[in-house]
């Protein structure tokens, strides 16, 4: 059987995005494609007083939502977008080098996404104490499950 680099390519970027989604999560790991892969500022917010935020941490916190959702919110309509462009690039048979790179595109999207979260999670584990992290990370993964 003989395939092609698009073919090998174009494999490659699904079972990217497969794994990304959470389609292919890891056997007990919480969660599923629908989920962000780590969203834990809302939970700063609903659970401030039980985590005991300082006024510093608070402010350090609200700081970085002002600053990072602009970024956050962007990167969520241009992969909204892509996504949508290759639905359509898909059923209209567009040719497979615009699909190839409409995939491309998605994927891309999607790990400045998690990159994003990332820099989220990041900043929480500086800000927050150990302890607080630890609580936090505990009522993330309680609400995932």
């Amino acid at each position: 059987m003989k395939f092609s680099l698009n073919t090998l390519r174009h494999g490659a970027i699904v079972l990217a995005l497969v794994a990304a989604s959470g389609f292919a999560a890891a056997k007990g790991v919480p969660g599923d494609g629908a989920i962000p892969v780590v969203e834990l500022m809302p939970l700063t917010m609903r659970y401030e007083v039980d985590l005991k935020l300082t006024p510093e941490q608070i402010k350090s916190l609200d700081d970085y939502r002002k600053q990072a959702m602009p970024g956050r919110v962007a990167v969520q309509k241009k992969t909204i977008e892509l996504r949508g462009q290759l639905r359509m690039a898909l059923l209209d048979n567009l040719p497979q080098a615009d699909r190839d790179a409409l995939m491309k595109q998605v994927a891309e999207a999607e790990v400045q996404h998690f990159q994003g979260r990332e820099r989220c999670v990041a900043h929480l584990r500086q800000k927050l104490s150990a302890e607080q992290f630890a609580q936090l990370r505990q009522l993330y993964l309680d609400g995932l499950r």
